[in-house]
């Protein structure tokens, strides 16, 4: 018992009450960290509504989905800016510090050099944590409803979005081969065909037919212009039939061939693993799904990763800690996204096993934060 609670008397006897020395790193960096990141926040903002600027005078629906679109997107410009503005932060507050021999005068005191920075380290595990549920709560809702004022917007423009053509996908009973989607009529347009299979493989009947409209309510598909061909258990065939109108109870809905694949960016965690049944069900490929399972909890790693290495870093600036601090936050961050989309990649593709790929990179850093520490005489 005593060895679980000394963790926790150490920290109640070092942090409670918030030390002076403490509360002067810590609040220092604080401010510099949310000045960067409403900063870097604005620039994004800045950029995103330049981008979309085009719709406001092309799109023929109301200019009030370009405003939505950009205040949508806004949790997700946060989320991408949190690592780089915690590793500016973190690296500029310390680097002041090590330039102004406050650092020393801290460690001549007494004070080890861990023990300086810890208030930051136990801030950077809070981001990890804050920043995988403000991205399955916040960022990922968010996204969704972007992407549908997006829509809105493209379609206002005369542009094809979420365009389904010549499909052929995989459904509960059988297959479907379908040529494209009317959504706004609920219409399969230019062919509609189906296989149905029994449990052993073999197939029971065919039906074609130029078009097809899905009913909700009750749940029935009308097929026009139909042929339906019918097989025994020997496969042979047993009838040909012709209609200009029959109704079939598919069990599959309009939105199963308008969205056959999701962007994996755009569930939460528990939606991904549906999502995992649902491609398994239609035989859609879904280690992509897989990897963005890992990606939800080890791309939030990175902001504990970047503020132990900007620690670290800082600690040895001995020049301009802003300079220097601009310098290290670009490559360090712009490094880590390099390697971990080409793990993801990897990964994706059958290259690396899926664990590997997404946790290799803040392994690695991590490893390299360590093996700075172990040469740094502090």
């Amino acid at each position: 018992m005593n060895l679980i609670l000394t963790p926790f008397l150490w920290f109640k006897r070092e942090f409670i009450p918030f030390r002076t020395l403490d509360r002067y790193l810590f609040f220092d960096f604080f401010k510099t960290f949310i000045g960067t990141l409403i900063m870097l926040t604005s620039m994004i903002v800045i950029y995103k509504f330049t981008d979309v600027m085009k719709y406001l005078v092309s799109s023929k629906v109301n200019q009030s989905h370009v405003y939505l679109h950009v205040l949508y997107s806004l949790p997700s410009m946060v989320d991408q800016v949190v690592a780089p503005a915690l590793m500016f932060s973190v690296c500029f507050v310390i680097g002041q510090f090590s330039v102004n021999k406050e650092l020393v005068a801290m460690m001549v005191a007494g004070v080890s050099f861990i023990r300086i920075i810890t208030p930051i380290l136990f801030f950077g595990i809070a981001m990890w944590l804050i920043m995988t549920l403000f991205g399955q709560t916040v960022v990922i809702p968010a996204n969704k409803k972007a992407q549908i004022e997006f829509s809105i917007m493209a379609k206002g423009s005369n542009r094809l979005i979420d365009f389904v053509y010549q499909l052929h996908i995989k459904g509960k009973k059988g297959f479907y081969y379908v040529y494209w989607i009317d959504e706004k009529e609920s219409t399969v347009k230019g062919g509609f065909n189906y296989i149905e299979i029994t449990p052993d493989g073999f197939p029971t009947y065919t039906v074609s037919s130029q078009k097809a409209k899905f009913i909700p309510n009750p749940h029935s598909w009308v097929l026009y212009d139909a042929e339906e061909v019918r097989f025994n258990e020997n496969l042979e065939l047993v009838s040909r039939t012709k209609y200009a109108e029959k109704t079939y109870d598919f069990p599959e809905d309009l939105a199963y061939f308008s969205k056959p694949v999701r962007n994996p960016e755009e569930m939460n965690f528990f939606e991904l693993a549906d999502e995992i049944e649902s491609r398994i069900t239609k035989g859609i490929p879904f280690r992509n799904v897989i990897v963005q399972q890992h990606m939800a909890f080890a791309m939030p790693l990175m902001s504990f990763v970047v503020v132990t290495l900007g620690a670290l870093a800082g600690a040895i600036t001995k020049r301009s800690a802003g300079v220097a601090s601009l310098g290290l936050t670009i490559a360090v961050v712009l490094l880590y996204y390099i390697l971990n989309s080409t793990a993801k990649t990897l990964a994706e593709n059958g290259a690396l096993p899926i664990w590997i790929g997404m946790w290799i990179t803040p392994v690695i850093f991590t490893y390299a934060a360590y093996f700075l520490y172990r040469r740094m005489n502090i």
